[in-house]
C-alpha cells in the first residue's frame, strides 16, 4: 500500500504532454462451453475513456471502462454491468521502476445503491531493478488478478529500440513491438482482473474473475491535429478466455468461454 501511494503521488517533471482517449471495442460473441439447452451466446464488448500525462520522469493515468458480460445461463449472482476505475502512474528513477494502479471495480447495482463490499478495491503492482545502467534488462516482481485471485509474481523485463522498432518483453504477461513511428503496434498480453459483485434481490455480495490472453494488431490511421483526433485501430484475438463467479444454484463456477476474436477503435486528443 505504501509503494502504491508513494507512485500515485510523486512530482512530475515540467515539461509533459497529456491526451484524452475514447475506446470501444466488441467480441465476436462466444460459446457457452456446456452443451445446455436453455444456453445462448455470451456477448461482450467495452467502452472506455481516459487522461494520461507523460513526463520523463514517467506517467500518471485515469482509466475508466464499462464491459457488459451478458451470461444468460443458470442464475447468475451479478447482472452483467462490469465497471471499472483505475487511477495509475508509472515511474522511473536510475534502475528503479516502480508501476501501480488502484481503484474501484464492481458491478452497476453495487454503486447504484452503494452497497459496497471489500472487493471493491482493487489494484496491481510491479517494482523492477534493472542489472545495471546500461542493460536494457530488469529483474522485479509483481502482484495483481492477470492469473485469477491476487497473487504475486516473478518478472523479467526487457526492451530495446532498433531500426525495426522499439520491443519490449515483460514475462510473463506481456509481448510488445511498435513500428518506427509506432504506426503499427503488435501486442500480446495477458489481461485478468476482479470486479465486485451483488445479485438482483441485493442479498449476496460476491466476486467476478474474468482473465484471458489477449492478442492484438493496431495501425494508426491518422495523427491528430487541431481539429481533429488520432484514430487507431484494431484487429485481434481473445484466448483462453475464462470467467469465474458465483452462481445463486450451481454455486461457484469457473468456466472457460473459449477463443473470439475483437475488434477496436480508438480516438485520441
Amino acid at each position: 500500500m505504501v509503494v502504491l501511494v508513494a507512485a500515485l503521488v510523486l512530482p512530475r517533471a515540467v515539461q509533459a504532454s497529456s491526451d484524452f482517449y475514447l475506446l470501444y471495442r466488441q467480441w465476436q460473441p462466444y460459446d457457452w462451453p456446456q452443451n445446455v439447452p436453455t444456453a445462448t451466446e455470451v456477448s461482450r464488448s467495452q467502452r472506455g475513456a481516459g487522461w494520461h500525462r507523460r513526463s520523463a520522469a514517467g506517467e500518471f493515468g485515469v482509466d475508466y471502462d464499462y464491459q457488459p458480460l451478458r451470461i444468460r445461463t443458470g442464475e447468475p449472482a451479478h447482472n452483467g454491468h462490469l465497471h471499472r476505475l483505475t487511477f495509475g502512474s508509472q515511474w522511473q528513477h536510475r534502475l528503479y521502476r516502480v508501476e501501480a494502479r488502484a481503484g474501484f471495480a464492481g458491478t452497476s447495482n453495487i454503486f447504484k445503491y452503494q452497497e459496497f463490499h471489500g472487493d471493491v478495491v482493487n489494484g496491481r503492482v510491479a517494482m523492477f531493478r534493472a542489472v545495471d545502467e546500461a542493460s536494457p534488462l530488469s529483474l522485479g516482481i509483481g502482484g495483481d488478478h492477470r492469473f485469477g485471485s491476487f497473487r504475486w509474481l516473478p518478472r523479467v523485463r526487457w526492451q530495446h529500440a532498433s531500426d525495426s522498432g522499439h520491443w519490449l518483453i515483460d514475462l510473463p504477461v506481456m509481448l510488445r513491438w511498435q513500428s518506427p513511428g509506432q504506426l503499427w503496434q503488435l501486442r500480446l498480453e495477458r489481461k485478468g482482473d476482479r470486479w465486485a459483485t451483488l445479485d438482483g434481490a441485493r442479498e449476496i455480495k460476491s466476486t467476478l474473475y474474468l482473465r484471458e490472453w489477449r492478442a492484438e494488431l493496431t495501425y494508426r490511421v491518422r495523427s491528430a491535429g487541431k481539429f481533429w483526433p488520432a484514430v487507431v485501430l484494431g484487429l485481434g484475438a481473445s484466448i483462453d478466455t475464462r470467467v469465474r463467479y458465483r452462481d445463486l444454484v450451481a454455486g461457484t463456477l469457473d468456466q472457460r468461454l473459449g477463443d473470439a476474436l475483437l475488434g477496436s477503435i480508438r480516438l485520441g486528443w
